[in-house]
């Protein structure tokens, strides 16, 4: 049985477990068994009280909260929600408890599948249930099927391996042992999806049907599903939400009243994408100075953008600590402003969940909100106009990678709906796009632009109209177009710009708005804004190509993805950008591609397991399996895993050393059935 929640460091500390007191031994060997971080289970058999142990408790589950500090934790009652229902469905035949059985370890790590099928009533097949997933989980491909069976009547289903038990294991009669006669009995009986499917469970990797051969392909994702809780990029996860809750520990503000949040996507230079945005607290009293021991006056902030699908799953996330001295000169100029940050995001098109969360280190508080963005895709024809912008200042000259910088000025941004004093200019900006190949055509023709605004309910409409030349459009079909409007004759009230821009040419047209308001009471304080810090190291690094990149594998646009992961590894030759590179292009088959990353590089402890199984069968595809031997024998000492026993079997098998392949095959599935702690 390949699917297990125990570990060799979790065996060793059984008798630790034993003496626990039974409700805490429930928790860490039930409740916790399949998400619990090896570093978290030795953590938690180290604690001495039952104080310290409900209190661990509590922060495990707060950890994992997808809304810190909320009253309630969806994670936690989803957690609950599949174990109860593990076992009530499942455990039967066994009489186990539903949790401990396959079907309840998959359903209960990975959640209830997008379809599931059941496979019963074939005379020589013996019953089957197929589940699909897709996008479950960052650290496991974006689709793939889990196939369970039932080895005999009244048994309880088992995990099915396509490599370790194969096509022969699902079928009865006169085929059963035979590898290709039982699979074509399949392919025969239940259809060729079905069929395919038990030789690989992964929808896009290449099978060979005519010897119904089997890749390692299944078995390294069933063994990443085993290993889930301790996969790097999910401890990773893990340890950011700790590090942020670690750093804001007493007031989470969950609605957005405390905090306000404006967003834009702007086309850059280069023809990417960039979701700018602003957060701002809204009252100057919710951000605090403090002085050291010098009498020097300094803040400190912590702000966390977590970019994710619709759906809610995690994409990337993008922290900073934010932490200066203000001399006297800077504490005149921020006195009675409210504290900002400006940040962008490296999104493509597509539509997006943000989490925002901006803290204020000092006083202990923390204030988040989320958005739901749409970056639009670049027009194909005719004209598109951006969300508009109100902005305070501007500056030409400044560097293109900071946020709310485009045409070579960058704009401190104001909020929408900002109040104005009487007499104070209104000012803005929007991108307009068109596509790139119409930038450059009909230079002398020209845009016609109107801007009608008045107050709500009232019938003051005022109009201004302008001509925009094309040929202020750069390469990239993107022109950034600022405006300043008097408000010296308006009254005071809400008002409503409304921005429309046409084609006279093809009459075409887009159009975009935003309220303010006039106020005799006075204007929106000023506000003081950090402006990104790492904003030219993550150019510099790579950090935004990578980031975008995790966006297209969300999408699943794989040659987009590949080409800025390698733009990011030529930036920075990280680990986690090569495992991310080295998946995609095994998936797509460009073994050579994989094999040269390798001879680059080679291997190191940081090297995610299921990137050097890749590597070692890309070198295998390549007519190179006495390396593929040599990079696994070598890993050995320091991975002891069933996987890279499983994959050296099969190549001592390929190399004619059966007898090698039959050891390493006993040792792999030795470890595979390590009893349940």
């Amino acid at each position: 049985m390949l699917l297990t929640c125990g570990s060799v460091s979790g065996a060793s500390k059984k008798n630790d477990i034993q003496n626990l007191p039974p409700s805490y031994r429930e928790w860490l060997t039930r409740d916790a068994a399949y998400i619990i971080t090896s570093e978290e289970k030795g953590a938690f058999l180290n604690l001495s009280t039952d104080a310290e142990r409900d209190k661990f408790i509590e922060q495990f589950w707060e950890i994992r909260n997808p809304n810190p500090g909320s009253p309630t934790n969806t994670y936690k009652e989803e957690i609950y929600r599949r174990i109860a229902y593990a076992n009530q469905w499942y455990g039967h035949n066994s009489n186990e408890p539903g949790w401990r059985t396959d079907r309840g370890r998959v359903y209960i790590t990975l959640g209830e599948p997008q379809q599931d099928g059941k496979y019963l009533g074939f005379p020589n097949i013996r019953p089957m249930e197929i589940w699909f997933y897709s996008g479950g989980h960052p650290a496991l491909p974006p689709f793939f099927y889990i196939v369970f069976y039932q080895p005999d009547a009244g048994a309880e289903f088992r995990l099915y391996s396509p490599f370790m038990d194969g096509p022969e294991k699902l079928v009865t009669g006169p085929t059963e042992g035979d590898r290709v006669a039982s699979w074509k009995q399949i392919d025969h009986d239940a259809g060729r999806e079905v069929s395919r499917t038990v030789l690989s469970l992964i929808p896009n990797e290449p099978v060979d049907m005519q010897t119904a051969t089997s890749s390692l392909a299944s078995d390294m994702l069933l063994n990443k599903i085993r290993g889930l809780a301790n996969n790097p990029m999910n401890k990773d996860m893990l340890q950011q939400r700790r590090n942020l809750l670690e750093s804001v520990s007493h007031r989470v503000v969950l609605s957005g009243d405390y905090l306000d949040v404006s967003t834009v996507p702007l086309v850059e230079t280069s023809g990417e994408t960039n979701l700018h945005y602003v957060l701002r607290l809204k009252r100057p009293a919710d951000f605090s100075l403090a002085q050291d021991k010098d009498g020097r006056r300094y803040y400190s902030a912590a702000m966390s953008a977590r970019v994710l699908t619709p759906e809610g799953k995690l994409i990337f996330s993008q922290q900073r600590k934010l932490s200066e001295y203000v001399d006297d000169k800077q504490l005149v100029i921020v006195k009675n402003r409210v504290f900002g940050y400006e940040g962008l995001l490296p999104l493509p098109s597509g539509k997006y969940k943000v989490e925002f969360q901006l803290g204020d280190e000092l006083q202990h508080t923390s204030f988040r909100t989320e958005r739901d963005v749409v970056v639009p895709s670049r027009p194909s024809d005719g004209l598109r106009i951006t969300e508009v912008v109100p902005f305070s200042e501007v500056t030409s000259g400044q560097a293109p990678y900071l946020p709310f910088s485009a045409g070579g000025v960058r704009f401190t941004p104001a909020m929408e709906g900002r109040t104005l004093a009487p007499g104070q200019e209104l000012e803005f900006f929007y991108q307009l796009w068109a596509p790139p190949t119409e930038s450059g055509a009909a230079p002398d023709s020209k845009l016609q632009v109107e801007y009608a605004y008045g107050r709500m309910g009232m019938r003051d409409t005022q109009t201004l109209q302008e001509e925009v030349s094309r040929d202020q459009f750069d390469g990239n079909g993107a022109l950034i177009n600022g405006k300043k409007i008097p408000t010296a004759k308006l009254g005071p009230g809400s008002y409503r710009m409304a921005i429309t821009v046409t084609d006279p040419a093809t009459h075409s047209r887009s159009v975009a708005s935003f309220q303010f308001r006039i106020s005799d009471t006075g204007a929106s304080p000023p506000a003081w804004d950090i402006t990104d810090p790492e904003a030219a190291e993550d150019v510099r690094t790579g950090t935004r190509d990578y980031q975008r990149a995790l966006c297209y594998i969300s999408q699943g646009d794989q040659q987009r993805a590949i080409a800025y992961l390698q733009t990011a590894y030529s930036k920075s030759p990280a680990e986690p950008t090569r495992d991310k590179l080295v998946s995609l292009l095994y998936s797509r088959q460009a073994f050579d591609q994989v094999a040269q990353l390798y001879r680059q590089a080679g291997v190191s402890p940081q090297t995610d397991e299921q990137t050097i199984l890749e590597i070692a069968e890309s070198l295998s595809h390549l007519g190179q399996v006495a390396k593929s031997i040599q990079l696994l024998e070598s890993e050995l000492p320091a991975r002891q895993s069933s996987a890279l026993y499983l994959s050296l079997a099969r190549y001592y098998q390929v190399s004619g050393n059966t007898q090698k392949a039959s050891e390493m095959e006993q040792k792999a599935k030795a470890m595979a059935v390590q009893p349940t702690t």
